[in-house]
């Protein structure tokens, strides 16, 4: 172990008696205001990041209606892939919003909710790291923040994990989480549970090594840290871990599945959703790419074949993974590995929905359900890990089948890139059956899911490896995407994930890659890169209702409630990966710009879709 990771071990162990003894105030704050439909208190709508409200003032028979009402500008242009917050401050109804790097704050006062004032902002001028941004692999988005006892706490592209006090603004702590100069770039929001700030970074394609951090709400101090790869105390897997699932073999790995020392460069950064179970103490994380894109170098057999670095013994543990953590310390109670031995970039990072299933297979379950890059729906006993199943949501050829027994895929070796200069087909393409953008269910419904999907396929062409350092580009793929049916780049659909089954679906000539929101109003919500933002029937599919933004959409729709009044806002403001080569002027001739982005974007129109970062708001008149 290094004298870096001794020594937060050593603090950890200090500071985590300090944090974990006492009551859980910020967890039960949290909770209570979960209760309140009226608001939305964390990125998900709840712990369980199920984007669902119950309000339903706004309704299927008069969302025709729905008018925009005031509007705000974010201070930045581009990459708006959050969601604001809305909370009760001392009485008072407030929301809070982050831009997209420079990561500027805004505290809204919606005690006259048609219009709002801003009551103060914060932008971080000092030790700043520029760098950070041609760092991010996949442009300056950011994901939200959070809020818990009078603390609003986000993180910075640069960085930073920065709590300050939601009346006035001022900084209460700053500490430094994430180092560019490593690979290593934020754009996940934090996670607040127990009293602790849960946050991870990004970085994969820079050669970071994923990091999973615990910081004390009121403090700052470090409690616990957790490596996705290396040895097995550095990640937290114990004696104990996924002792309750009979799914793969579990015995402790020591961390060598890279050749040499790879695992030090070895991706698997958790760098978007957190979800957390209050009742069994369990935080889900789930995480990246094993770092670069050409899988010979990172299969020690000579020569490299499918069937050998296929075995098992180069999984690139543990890249591409579910873990459920205990939030005390961070040990694993147990993971569960999607995509072993990656060949396509099938990040595992989307979001972890937390649902209860009154019957699966004879007998109730308290589940998880994971939409993969990989294009695989799963569900998942999140007690002990158990896989129940796994179907496909998109068109998906590189792997037959997900085996229910081992939880391993049965891969096709026809789509899966190996050998370096051989160009292979898969689909979906490197952008996944979707990407981060997070799905909603509704839990009276617990198996019908409503998501934005991606359907295109790729042709990937693995490269001879030129470095080894962290923190430069570490990728060495051409690749290049299309459309797997053309004209049709995005889908909003209904999905089942226990029939496997879509009950409907939206196809849509521009990418969609907002999040969805789920109402007891007999609605869903989403929007379209074009700037088109929809309400849906949720029982057929139909759009009862659209208006077109400012600019792309690649927020997540929330609703609240004030003063009898129904609100719905999203942000706007194009970016992400798809909108890179627009947001960073890329020649749209380079069909393998920005890992293949560049082509899906002329493609779909993309370069027609003006920049511009603006929360709109919407109610019924």
């Amino acid at each position: 172990m290094t004298c870096r990771g001794k020594l937060l071990l050593l603090a950890g162990a200090v500071v985590g008696l300090v944090a974990m003894a006492g009551p859980s105030f910020a967890n039960s704050d949290i909770v209570e205001r979960e209760k309140n439909p009226n608001l939305w208190p964390v990125t998900g709508g709840d712990f369980g990041l199920k984007r669902h409200s119950t309000l339903s003032d706004i309704n299927k028979d008069n969302v025709d209606k729905l008018q925009m009402v005031w509007s705000q500008s974010s201070g930045a242009l581009r990459g708006h892939e959050g969601q604001p917050l809305v909370v009760e401050v001392d009485g008072k109804p407030m929301m809070y919003l982050v831009s997209a790097w420079p990561n500027i704050v805004q505290a809204l006062d919606l005690s006259d909710p048609d219009n709002p004032k801003e009551i103060w902002n914060y932008d971080k001028k000092t030790d700043r790291d520029i760098s950070a941004v041609p760092r991010a692999c996949c442009d300056t988005v950011n994901r939200g923040l959070s809020y818990a006892e009078g603390e609003v706490v986000f993180g910075t592209l640069d960085g930073f994990v920065i709590a300050l006090n939601a009346k006035t603004g001022k900084e209460i702590w700053v500490v430094k989480h994430a180092y560019p100069e490593h690979g290593e770039t934020q754009t996940n929001a934090p996670m607040i549970a127990e009293n602790l700030v849960i946050a991870g970074f990004g970085g994969d394609e820079f050669a970071a090594r994923g990091r999973l951090d615990a910081y004390d709400l009121k403090t700052g101090k470090l409690v616990w840290s957790k490596e996705s790869n290396g040895k097995d105390e550095e990640i937290g897997i114990t004696a104990d871990s996924n002792k309750d699932n009979n799914r793969h073999d579990l015995t402790q790995h020591q961390g060598f599945t890279y050749p040499g020392d790879e695992w030090k460069r070895g991706g698997g950064s958790p760098w978007a959703w957190y979800s957390y179970d209050p009742e069994l103490k369990l935080i889900y994380e789930s995480n990246g790419n094993p770092g670069n894109w050409s899988p010979t170098t990172r299969c020690g057999e000579n020569p490299p074949t499918q069937e050998g670095c296929n075995s098992g013994k180069w999984d690139n543990k543990w890249s591409m993974t579910i873990f459920a953590r205990h939030v005390e310390d961070g040990t694993v109670a147990w993971n569960y590995q999607m995509t072993p031995f990656d060949q396509w970039d099938y990040d595992g990072v989307n979001e972890n929905i937390l649902v209860d299933f009154p019957n699966i297979d004879g007998k109730p379950v308290k589940a998880l359900v994971h939409f993969d890059r990989n294009g695989f729906a799963y569900v998942l006993n999140r007690v002990t890990g158990e896989l129940l199943r796994a179907s496909k949501f998109v068109a998906v050829n590189w792997a037959e089948r997900i085996d229910l027994k081992t939880g391993r895929p049965v891969k096709v070796y026809e789509h899966s890139p190996l050998k370096v200069g051989v160009n292979t087909q898969a689909c979906p393409s490197a952008m996944g059956g979707k990407d981060q953008q997070p799905c909603a269910v509704d839990p009276k419904e617990p198996s019908k899911f409503y998501c934005s999907t991606n359907n295109w396929c790729m042709e990937d062409e693995p490269q001879q490896r030129v470095s080894f350092q962290q923190g430069t580009v570490y990728v060495f793929a051409n690749v290049y995407m299309y459309e797997e049916k053309p004209g049709v780049a995005g889908r909003f659909k209904k999905f089942d994930v226990l029939t496997g089954k879509v009950d409907w679906d939206i196809p849509d000539p521009y990418p969609n890659w907002s999040g969805a929101l789920v109402t007891d109003g007999g609605l869903a919500f989403y929007g379209s890169l074009g700037g088109d933002f929809r309400a849906v029937d949720r029982d057929t599919g139909k759009i009862l209702w659209h208006r077109k933004l400012a600019s792309g959409i690649i927020g997540n729709p929330i609703t609240y409630k004030i003063d009898g009044k129904q609100y719905v806002s999203v942000w706007s403001g194009i970016g992400g990966w798809i909108g890179l080569p627009v947001t960073a002027g890329l020649d749209m001739s380079d069909k393998f710009g920005a890992i293949g982005a560049t082509a899906m974007a002329k493609a779909t129109g993309l370069p027609m879709i003006p920049q511009g970062g603006t929360l709109f708001t919407f109610r019924e008149y």
